[in-house]
């Protein structure tokens, strides 16, 4: 059983979060192709840890980019995010498994920082 206490820094200084069981994650696959997520909309609850299954089947560079939700979650292995912990950026063909814990319920934005003009945009809502 992997259950570990993690420590989460915000720009109001660092806090302590509950231990979060991963061996219970439940898989959301997220494609990303050329100007487009499939799924566009992704429906968590708060409290559910997820493990984000996502692939890169696209012929650019793509990025998930969610800064508030990613603000509103622990993310189990933070070193996977980029730009500040604001998204995942991926080169074509490939995958990466993303495990998040949701914490606060809302609607949070998703965008290819890359594609969003080109109608690369999604969103996350957490209950």
């Amino acid at each position: 059983m992997l259950i570990g206490l993690f420590v989460v820094a915000t720009t109001a200084g660092v806090r302590a979060q509950a231990p979060a069981d991963w061996t219970h994650s439940q898989r959301l696959d997220v494609t990303m192709v050329d100007d487009r997520f499939i799924p566009t909309a992704l429906t968590l609850r708060h409290g559910t840890p997820y493990v984000l299954h996502m692939e890169n089947r696209g012929k650019e560079l793509h990025e998930f980019t969610a800064p508030e939700f990613f603000a509103a979650s622990i993310v189990r292995e933070p070193k996977l995010l980029a730009n500040g912990g604001q998204d995942v950026v991926m080169q074509p063909g490939t995958k990466i498994d993303v495990y998040v814990l949701p914490l606060k319920a809302g609607a949070y934005r998703l965008i290819c920082a890359d594609h969003d003009w080109a109608g690369m945009i999604g969103e996350i809502t957490v209950e």
